[in-house]
């Protein structure tokens, strides 16, 4: 099982599928909310309700998503199939998820629930099977590291895109009427993330050699307990969903942060994509950082600077679109180590749980982790329109100074609170390269 190095043609064409997956991620992150209440015009706890259902139910397909694809095998791979016949119907979806349905009441509710379920389940059809491919083409931890930051490249790059782009767009296109703008930000958005997902399914293989794919077992119940076994997989999962959880609160917030604190609305691109920005730019800092020290020590002084950061955003009375800016750039910098940190070490977790129980999982264990992510997510979003209800939010209104207040709390000191626990938690973390490693020699043996 020697390690096999990747081909840039590879490495890049993989990096660049997230960029789609990316792009309908945080077009739902940044901007489904406030498309359902300064849009549509719905209470922002019924905005939650439809969001966090939404959600809840992308959770729940997750896994058997996951136990199904890791036992597909076609002419075109395990799971490239996936990725093959479900762009389209996942373009449509989020083409749908962006229009203002010409109802009122309950039928407007039903129908903007029903279309969430559709573009949430062709997001798993896909993002699962995307994510599952890097355990698929290589089995070496540091390979998994290089692989890895060129997909969060390209996870930032779609990030920003969306970021920087949207409300141009949404300005441009809809001339005052931002119900046609957001139409014409998903159709844009979706013919570009089909383009390049044609890409990487035309420079990214799967390997001919079995890469442990043949070892996958067990019934999903085995596979359930196999995974409820492994240690380094729950100190992963807990720290990264519990950072992913609260930082909701900032991330989801900002938007309405930023037209209702500082009036700053003509301003929201430059804001997103200045924190996106920066965040891309330190991906191979912390790479680098990464294959120096350790994914463990690397997570540790992220998730110090990304605390600090936080608590400067509560504590400084911020008045001028610069100093959002370079608070908003600061906290960017010191969470960009996480996505490349989680999407390297939950690779590595599967031949530490096929050690230690006998059963693989790859893509089952990706699903069980994004099951738990999104449905955590779902339950944060749907109190975060709770509490934009309690602390007397009203879309397009003059909102008080108490509302103000109480809105940057929320978005700034739960996120710090989440931040500090994943520190403690990746401080027992046990795997590093050398011990991968040995249960790769292990397996072997075997």
């Amino acid at each position: 099982m020697s390690a096999q190095k990747l081909t840039l043609k590879t490495r890049i064409g993989y990096g660049i599928g997230d960029i789609s997956i990316c792009l309908y991620w945080s077009g739902v992150g940044l901007y489904l909310l406030y498309f359902y209440t300064d849009v549509v015009g719905i209470s922002p706890a019924l905005a939650g309700v439809i969001y966090g259902i939404g959600m809840m139910w992308d959770a729940l397909t997750d896994p058997f998503m996951g136990y199904l694809a890791e036992r597909t095998r076609t002419k075109w791979g395990v799971y490239r199939p996936y990725i093959l016949f479900g762009n389209l119907p996942l373009a449509i979806s989020f083409f749908l998820l962006f229009w203002v349905p010409p109802y009122e009441g309950t039928t407007l509710f039903v129908i903007l629930l029903l279309i969430n379920l559709f573009h949430r389940t062709c997001f798993t059809i896909v993002s699962v099977p995307f994510s599952s491919l890097t355990p698929r083409i290589t089995a070496d931890s540091e390979e998994r590291t290089n692989l890895t930051g060129f997909r969060m490249l390209g996870a930032q790059t779609g990030t920003n895109l969306m970021a920087l782009c949207a409300f141009p767009i949404i300005f441009m296109f809809g001339d005052g009427d931002e119900a046609k703008g957001f139409i014409y930000l998903a159709l844009i958005a979706g013919v570009v993330a089909m383009m390049i997902h044609a890409i990487t399914l035309y420079t990214v293989r799967e390997p001919s050699t079995s890469q442990g794919i043949d070892r996958v077992s067990g019934s999903l119940i085995d596979t359930t307990k196999s995974i409820g076994k492994n240690k380094p997989f729950w100190l992963v999962f807990s720290a990264t969903l519990i950072v992913g959880v609260t930082t909701i609160f900032f991330g989801n917030n900002l938007v309405y942060f930023t037209k209702y604190a500082l009036d700053l609305h003509q301003y929201q691109g430059t804001i997103l994509f200045t924190s996106g920005i920066i965040s891309f730019a330190s991906i191979p800092i912390w790479w680098w950082i990464s294959n120096r020290i350790g994914k463990r020590k690397t997570w540790l002084v992220s998730s110090t600077i990304t605390f600090f950061c936080l608590l400067l955003f509560f504590i400084y009375p911020i008045q001028t679109l610069l100093e959002l800016l370079i608070i908003v750039a600061l906290i960017g910098a010191g969470s960009g180590a996480g996505g490349i940190l989680f999407w390297s070490m939950l690779p590595d977790t599967i031949e530490y749980g096929e050690v230690k129980t006998g059963i693989r999982s790859e893509s089952s264990l990706y699903g069980f982790m994004t099951f738990a992510q999104k449905g955590s997510i779902a339950i944060a979003i749907g109190i975060l329109g709770f509490t934009l209800n309690f602390i007397g939010f009203e879309p397009n209104e003059v909102q008080s100074e108490q509302t103000i207040s109480s809105m940057k709390s929320i978005m700034s000191l739960i996120p710090a609170l989440g931040v500090a626990i994943s520190f403690v938690i990746i401080y027992f973390y046990p795997i590093d390269s050398e011990k991968h490693k040995e249960l790769l020699e292990q397996l072997k043996n075997k």
